[in-house]
Order: structure tokens, then sequence, then C-alpha cells
């Protein structure tokens, strides 16, 4: 898509120059007084400009027709889904960690809605003990067995829906056939419902490593099956007329039955697809929120379930299997039928353990230490689960050998928490490089436009020293692009560009960036010098010969500009726009943020030579304009100036990055995305839609509220 709008842009400045080179040569060869060689070169020019856009019209029209579209869109596709299931089968590891033994969670059909679909009454998501029955169909068939390819998994905080949606997902994948569309997990929480679901499925598969164009045709012929979670993520909970939060008898904020963000995202939903009742689509969400919003706003032509709680026996005999040689845990399950019973303790275990999440907390924090029956003394559920989570941190870290100290894991994961807990809605979603707040927004906003400012005087710095007198009007121009320079970059820091790891440095990304980004940029400058022509005797025809000495300069600093701009349209964003793995989407090593800044600023400056050398032999025909007695050295001045600008004010990764670490001052640690992906891999982060998450909801709450800044742990 991007490069058919770059290719019509060409095609239209094209012409327009053609036409405007042809009335030009018209005029000189009607003038005449022009020798053989300067006709043979009008002639050559005004063939070669009417060249250009017959030759952009061609390949524009050899572009993949939709037949050829549908075969690359279904073997790219095939890609997608061997990379989905690689990264779904890491992030299933870090879920589940090292345990072995997973219990088997059953789930129930909702009751059916206004506009419905059909299903079986049960199912389960099978672990490694006894099946829960033999008509039990596992999640992939249960989906596979619906009447429509429409289906809503909901469940209590912690019930599992994230290990059923990866299982499902790898079920599906293994089971796709040619043709079929590939499950790929969407985050819905900091979906913008402005902007259409189609392009936050193209975001998400180019996340995948997919070509831009190869995405939106995966898209464009329903290739993707959204399994979408977050839906209760999208706005805060309900709240009184004075703006506190009502909550339940749990001490959980209520759910808003009136929230917007939620709502709009259903009517998309409920509208997407040519035939919408055919449209696959997953959906999942907490059940207390689903159950609030209006019957007639929820999904319509699908089949919904519901994660049923882990029962009494299969959780004995789960830590059975598990722990029968401990004697700790051994004493716990003695007392656990007596207390199970107990009318007040009871109850706190009852609300706790029977979920896999706070069972799952239960397993790891007595693992290896301390005395699982510490559980019978909390008096409350939320005493027993503040104690559960307080021991999480440090049982993990006591689990392997690591550098990190169970305090500052817990410190700069608090960090994090709080500042996804600022604003208005609650954030799940952590991205490295919208991390930089953290830091201080104006702290890393001057000192970034002071580097910023320092690296292009660098930039510039040959031209005073290569030249024995420049020119005030050229100094005076340095000055004013650096004050530009640093207020552009005061205004946008923080926006981090692709990272590229060494293999693709040297890589068909890299050549196709080259193939794509260069003969546009041969072809801008070679017309930008074209239009010079007629400009030149026009203004010279006028009297205004003093404007005619500035037009060499201005055709040099104008090809480069559209140079630039197309290698950056045509190419960069096609080329290294998605660099990050589906599951690390956020682990960016400084270095490779940094080679992506050197890899992107070698191919500009390259851009911007070649415009440079090609304006000014397009001009040298010209016998108005006078180039010998322009300082060469001014012209390349100018070229440089115009791409340093344009380099150090959109790609400066590196550079902010580097700003961004010095200025952490110990908030968090120096390698922030090793810290994330270790957390990443011992469970104390997982991955959705390339994003990084906190393990679960509460656990995030528990963080910020732990934190100074939080306001104590609660």
């Amino acid at each position: 898509m991007a490069r058919r709008r770059w290719m019509g842009l060409a095609l239209l400045i094209s012409g327009l120059s053609a036409l405007i080179m042809c009335g030009w040569a018209i005029v000189q060869l009607a003038r005449g007084g022009l020798d053989a060689g300067d006709t043979s070169s009008i002639v050559a020019m005004v063939l070669g400009a009417v060249g250009l856009p017959v030759a952009l019209a061609g390949v524009k029209a050899a572009w993949p027709q939709p037949d050829d579209a549908l075969e690359l869109a279904e073997k790219a596709a095939g890609t997608l889904a061997g990379t989905v299931r690689k990264a779904e089968g890491r992030q299933l590891r870090a879920l589940v960690g090292a345990d072995e033994e997973r219990l088997t969670l059953t789930f129930t059909r909702r009751p059916y809605g206004r506009v419905r679909g059909e299903g079986p009454e049960r199912g389960q998501l099978e672990g490694n003990g006894p099946s829960a029955g033999p008509d039990y169909p596992d999640i992939a068939t249960y989906y596979q067995s619906c009447t429509k390819p429409r289906l809503v998994i909901t469940g209590v905080p912690g019930a599992g829906k994230t290990v059923l949606s990866v299982v499902l997902v790898r079920e599906l994948i293994k089971r796709r056939k040619p043709g079929e569309p590939v499950p790929v997990r969407v985050s819905l929480a900091e979906w913008d419902t402005k902007v259409p679901f189609e392009k936050l499925l193209i975001d998400h598969v180019i996340k995948a490593g997919i070509s831009e164009e190869r995405a939106i045709w995966i898209v464009e012929h329903q290739l993707v099956l959204p399994v979408l979670d977050g839906l209760d993520e999208m706005d805060p909970g309900r709240t009184d007329g004075d703006g506190n939060p009502v909550r339940g008898p749990d001490g959980r904020q209520l759910p808003d039955p009136r929230a917007p963000r939620a709502l709009a995202a259903l009517k998309v939903l409920n509208e997407y697809g040519s035939v919408v009742a055919e449209q696959p689509l997953i959906l999942m969400c907490r059940t207390d929120h689903y159950n609030s919003l209006p019957v007639a706003e929820r999904l319509r032509h699908a089949v919904g379930i519901d994660i049923d709680p882990i029962s009494y026996a299969q959780i004995q005999d789960h830590l059975t299997v598990l722990f029968e040689d401990d004697p700790r845990w051994r004493a716990f399950l003695d007392a656990l039928p007596a207390r199970w019973s107990h009318p007040q303790y009871g109850a706190v275990l009852r609300e706790t353990l029977t979920t896999p999440w706070w069972l799952f907390l239960a397993k790891t924090v007595y693992n290896r230490n301390g005395e699982p029956s510490e559980l019978f003394t909390c008096a409350t559920t939320q005493a027993l689960r503040d104690r559960l989570l307080a021991l999480f941190i440090p049982a993990v870290v006591d689990s392997g050998a690591t550098r990190y100290d169970a305090e500052k894991v817990r410190r700069w994961l608090s960090t994090i928490a709080c500042h996804l807990q600022g604003g208005p809605v609650e954030r799940v979603d952590i991205h490295q490089h919208q991390l930089w707040p953290i830091a201080g927004v104006h702290r890393v906003r001057y000192l970034d436009a002071a580097a910023a400012g320092l690296l292009f005087a660098l930039l510039l710095l040959p031209v005073p020293l290569l030249t024995e007198s420049p020119s005030p009007e050229l100094i005076g121009l340095i000055g004013l692009f650096a004050v530009l320079v640093v207020w552009e970059v005061a205004r946008q820091a923080g926006d981090f560009p692709p990272c590229v790891p060494w293999g693709r440095v040297f890589s068909e990304a890299t050549l196709s960036l080259l193939i794509t980004g260069l003969p546009p940029a041969f072809v801008l400058a070679a017309l930008a010098g074209l239009v010079s022509l007629p400009a030149a005797w026009l203004f010279s025809g006028i009297g205004w010969d003093w404007f005619v000495t500035f037009i060499p300069a201005v055709t040099v600093f104008c090809s480069v500009r559209m140079g630039t701009m197309i290698l950056n349209g045509s190419g960069i964003g096609q080329a290294f726009g998605s660099m990050y793995p589906t599951d690390v989407n956020t682990a960016v090593r400084w270095r490779y943020v940094f080679r992506g800044d050197l890899l992107i600023g070698c191919l500009m400056f390259i851009a911007a030579g070649i415009s440079t050398m090609t304006a000014w032999w397009v001009m040298s025909f010209s016998n108005t304009l006078t180039l010998t007695s322009v300082p060469g050295l001014d012209i390349a001045a100018v070229g440089l100036l115009a791409v340093s600008a344009r380099w150090v004010m959109m790609f400066g990764g590196g550079r902010r990055h580097l700003v961004f670490l010095l200025c952490l001052q110990g908030q968090l640690p120096r390698r922030l995305g090793r810290f994330l992906k270790w957390s990443h891999q011992v469970g104390l982060l997982r991955t959705s839609g390339g994003a990084y998450q906190f393990r679960h909801r509460e656990f995030q709450q528990w963080l910020a509220a732990g934190s100074p800044a939080g306001g104590g742990i609660t």
C-alpha cells in the first residue's frame, strides 16, 4: 500500500515535470540560435523527461494483481503460522514454568445471547492429570464444532484464560490447512477504536516479521483469526458521583456497564467482516466485566464459554502428585480437609486456591522454602493474596542462578507498574520505548535535544574546516537549522526507531530498501534538476538574476529532502518497521537500536549523494545557470545540511535510548531489555500481541500499591 502511494506520487510529479520540460524545450527551440550540441542536449532531456512517467507507469502496471496477491498472501500466512506457533510455545513455557504437572481445566457453555451460535455443553483443557471425561472435547475441537466461528471465553481473574488462549492458538495452527486463517493473539488494552480494526491486525502481523504489503494482503483476504484479549482492560472501573472507586465485597473495583471503549470495540467487532456470522473471531474477557455489559451490545453470532473453578479433589490430587515426598506439603495436605470446611478460614482458602493463578503462586512460593501451612493463618482473602504476592519475586529469584537481587527486582517492577498506573485508564502493555518518562519527561527531552544539536554540529563540522572563508549565508543557514533540530527533537523525544540485529543488516530487508528507496531518489533529483532549468530561464528573463544564483543550492536542497523522504516512506518503513520478534517486542538491546540508526543514516547519506550529483549533472545542461561560479563545497554543504537535519530529527533511537539510561538514576536497570527478557523467561511477565505484560493484573496492582509512589501496600 505504501509503495503504491509513493509510486503514484512519483508518477504525478514526473508527469508534471515532463509537461514543463516539453514547454521549455519548445520555447528554446523556437527562439533559435542554438548549435547542434545544444539542440541534441535539449532533445535528449525531453526524451528522458517523457520516458520517466512512461517507465513508472509500466512498473505500476506490473504490480501484483489480486490473484497474485492472494497466492503471496497464502504463502506469507504459512510463514506467519510458523512464527506464531514458535512464539506461543515460548509463551506457554513461560506461563507454566518448570511445573510439568498441569491441572485439567473445564469450561461450561454460557447462556445463549440474543443472536447466538451453538456448541457443546462442556469442554476441557487437558493437563497432565486425569481427563475430565471422554465426552469433554478439548478447546480446539470445541471451537471447531461450534456452529459459528466466533467464540467468547470468560472466567474469573486468574482462571486461566491466557493459558487457554495460548493452547487454543497452538492447536489451531497444528490443525490448520493451506488457505485457512492463522490465529493471532491481539491485545485490546491500548487499541484506539478510532483506528480501523484492520489496521490493528495489520500492525500485529507486521510485528511477526511479515512485510507491510503482504500483511495488508493477509488481512484483506481474511487469513487472520483474531484472538482478542483485554476487553476488560480498556476502561476504568465504576466510580461514584465524586469520582471515588465503587468496590465490591471482595475489595475489587466494580466494572462500569457504560464502558465507552469496550462498547465501541464490540460495535466494531459486531460489524467486522463481509458476512459477520462467518467471520472467525475469539474474544476473552473477565466474567463480571462481560456480564455487566448490556446484552444487546455483546458479541453477536458467538458461542460463549466460562471457565469453571478448580474442585477440591483436583487441588488435593494435584498437590499430592507434586509434593508427595515433601514433609512440609504433607503436613499441609493432612490439615487441608479440616481447614477447607472451617467457617472462616475455609472461605479464604476456597476463594483463593480454586483459581489456577493463585494455586500456581502457592506452589511457586513454597516450592523450596517456607511452610505452606502459613496459609491457614490468614484471616482474609486479601491478606492471603498479599502474602503470596510478597513472596512471589523472592521465590522466583531463589529458584535459579541469576545476577539480580530480589529487592531490586521488586523495586524495578514497581517503578514500571506505577508508570502504567498513571493516567485515567490503567495500562497493561509494557513497551520499552514508552518507558522514558520514568527518567523525567523534561530531563530526557532537553538532554536529548542538546545531544541532537551537538551531533548535528559534528556532522556539519567539515564545512568550516574545509572552507577557507565560508559564506555568511551558509553559516547562518547552519545555525538556523541547528535551532530547528533542537526544537524538533525536544518536541518528539522518546520515540525510538526499530532495532536491527546484526543478521538483518546484510539481509533481504536491506536489499529491498536499496531497490525501493535509491532509484526513486535518483528520479526525484533528476526531476528537480529538470524543473530548475525552465525556472532559471524564467527568472533570468524577468531580470531576477540575483535569484538565479540561489537556484542550484535550492535545487540540491529540495532534491536531497525529497530523496530522503521517499527513502523513508517507501523503504525504511517497509524494511525495518518491525524488527522485533512477536514474543520479545520490547526487549530492545541498545546496540541493535544504535546499529539501526547507523544503517539508516548510511543509506540516507548515500541517497543524498546520489541526489546531489544527479541534480548537479542535470543543471549542467543549462546555459542560464553558471555552475562554474558556484563553489562545489557550498553545494555539498547544502546537501549535507539537508540530510543531516532529517536524519538527526527522524532517527535518533540510539542517542535517545542512551540519554534515557543516563537519566534513570537507579530507577531501572541499565540493561533494561535484558531485564525484561529475563522477567519474561522466569514467569514474572508474559507477552500479548507483541508487548510485555505483568503475569497477572493483580500482580501489577500490588506492585504499584507497594511502591512509595503508589501509596503503600494495601
